[in-house]
């Protein structure tokens, strides 16, 4: 049995009900409460962090200066005083710099205890736990106010191989697998007040959940999640449209219902995993033919 938690982020509670999307509500589903603490709203890798870690930001460090980390000493240094600032401010900041320098940075990453440290578990692209990377190349979509259509080739292309992943690690003998995708977060951002144009991003992104769906086992169990919502014009008048809002959803096949809160999930996880006795088989690598190759040292 594998339980699969696709980490949709911006999945708005409202939206889901507002457009009526079977393929997000699973045999249970929820406005999950999430956290706030380095800014007034939610804020993507402290949200994600708690997920993983069932800890507050001041407690598992992916927050102000922690939210981002540079090879450079110097400059990740330097960094930790543009802390309050915006992801967007941040990330805009920090191409520049790249493109300055040279060096790279990656969200950055908690030192707790996540529930996908055990060898049982797989996990990808997940803010401040794992592969960074990626949310920076999403979050970087949008420099240079690109057409729309390389907006939406880049940020659905990026996307289906996370899905692809997500649904691929199910075969395997693994007791809990997760993937971050942020489409819908993006697509807020671009389309909050264009009701139909958000639609049918969000109608696109339930299909690649359906697919993962389609693709389990009889014993297996999807988690749907998100770390916050986020306010359109035609939903929230008053609102900044794609500001983010609390309105995290939760949604799950298994019978007992979705966790309630960001600091529930770790827990409500790890009581219904299948962990059994795993094993890994030993791999015998042609080792010399690949050292000649100058695949390994």
């Amino acid at each position: 049995m594998t339980l699969v938690i696709l980490a949709i982020d911006a999945l708005d509670t409202k939206l889901v009900e507002h457009y009526d999307i079977d393929e997000y509500r699973l045999n249970g589903h929820t406005k999950m409460e999430t956290v706030a603490h380095q800014f007034e709203h939610p804020f993507t890798p402290e949200a994600w962090a708690t997920v993983a870690t069932g800890l507050h930001p001041t407690e598992h460090g992916v927050t102000e200066g922690g939210t981002s980390s540079w090879d450079n000493p110097l400059i990740d240094f330097a960094s930790k005083f543009v802390g309050h600032l915006d992801v967007h401010t941040r990330a805009w900041l920090g191409n520049k710099i790249t493109a300055l320098t040279g060096e790279e940075y990656t969200v950055g990453v908690t030192d707790s205890q996540t529930m996908f440290d055990p060898e049982y578990a797989v996990v990808h692209n997940w803010p401040g736990v794992a592969n960074g990377a990626e949310l920076r190349k999403t979050w970087q979509i949008t420099d240079g106010d690109p057409p729309k259509e390389y907006f939406e080739r880049e940020l659905k292309g990026m996307a289906v191989q996370q899905f692809a992943w997500a649904r691929e690690m199910a075969q395997h003998p693994i007791a809990l697998t997760g993937v971050h995708v942020h489409t819908v977060d993006m697509a807020s951002h671009a389309y909050g007040e264009q009701e139909d144009e958000l639609e049918r991003l969000y109608r696109w992104t339930a299909e690649q959940v359906r697919h993962v769906r389609e693709g389990l086992g009889e014993d297996d169990e999807l988690l749907i999640l998100s770390d916050h919502g986020s306010y359109t014009s035609f939903l929230d008048p008053g609102e900044v449209p794609g500001k983010h809002a609390f309105r995290a959803f939760a949604s799950t096949t298994h019978p007992d219902g979705p966790p309630e809160s960001v600091f529930d999930v770790k827990e409500w996880v790890e009581e219904r995993i299948d962990v059994g006795e795993y094993e890994e088989s030993n791999l015998d690598l042609p080792k010399e033919q690949l050292r000649d190759l100058g695949y390994i040292d």
